[in-house]
């Protein structure tokens, strides 16, 4: 481990988080990094340029209208007032209304509650925080997620499916969608953690893939049933970033050939579900 690399901690709030936890095993290998339950936060002393990245949620977060109470990005953002340190908000890519080559300055329309609260919480920790935060709206992060979620994401979904031989889809399943592989979220993170950026920033591939049309390159569809059942009313519509403030910080550009890869890799891991 480098000199440079050891002065410099990350503390990854949460505790059964899927992004956390595949964060944590890429970090660790590089950097001095702590996973903490979020009520044990207040309990570590925090120094100057330390990076602290919450993927904790109040379960209400989701599901109820905004509270500050169960605002966990508030809490931290207070106790990190003081400090010099670096504050990572994970937020999402429904806060925009959906399009394709969606720029951090698009037409902000939360599609549903959740969206709704992500920009309460944006905005409440700019206040406390200033210009001294790092906001990422994601993209539909994928990978081999098999932990229970308060919140079913798309992987999530298609596992349980196929556990039962049977993977039920609403309107998501005709539309495109901005997928970023987590072992990419987890390159770019670091790179973002390393030039210790600030402001607000969309993060994914910057490339649409129709649902159907991912589901073939990680699925034998032959032994799967799909069943897609059609929602009124759904908000929902094609959606993919336009990358290119991401692309200039990162000096580089993700390409289908990348995406693929990944798809590969991961019909392999799901191949092993029985």
């Amino acid at each position: 481990m480098s000199k440079q690399n050891n002065k410099l901690k990350i503390f990854l709030i949460g505790y059964k988080s899927f992004l956390q936890q595949n964060l944590y095993e890429y970090l660790k290998k590089k950097y001095l990094v702590k996973k903490i339950r979020f009520e044990n936060f207040k309990k570590y002393k925090i120094r100057d340029n330390d990076t602290i990245i919450n993927f904790s949620y109040n379960k209400n977060f989701f599901s109820k209208k905004y509270n500050i109470t169960n605002d966990r990005n508030y809490y931290l953002a207070k106790l990190l007032k003081n400090t010099k340190s670096n504050f990572i908000l994970i937020s999402t890519r429904q806060i925009y209304k959906p399009k394709i080559n969606v720029t951090e300055n698009s037409v902000i329309k939360p599609i549903n509650n959740y969206a709704k609260n992500c920009l309460y919480s944006e905005k409440i920790c700019k206040k406390v925080l200033g210009n001294n935060l790092l906001i990422l709206r994601l993209a539909n992060v994928i990978g081999f997620e098999i932990g229970k979620k308060k919140k079913p994401s798309l992987m999530s979904s298609i596992i349980t499916g196929i556990k039962k031989k049977k993977i039920i889809f609403d309107n998501n399943f005709y539309i495109y969608k901005d997928l970023l592989p987590v072992e990419l979220f987890c390159v770019l993170l670091e790179k973002l953690i390393k030039s210790n950026q600030k402001g607000t920033l969309n993060l994914g591939s910057g490339i649409p893939i129709k649902i159907d049309f991912f589901l073939s390159k990680i699925i034998e569809k032959k032994d799967i049933q799909i069943e897609v059942k059609i929602k009124k009313n759904f908000k929902d519509n094609n959606f993919s970033f336009k990358t290119e403030k991401l692309n200039k910080i990162i000096n580089s550009k993700i390409t289908k050939k990348d995406l693929f890869i990944y798809f590969k890799r991961l019909k392999k891991e799901l191949k092993k579900i029985r």
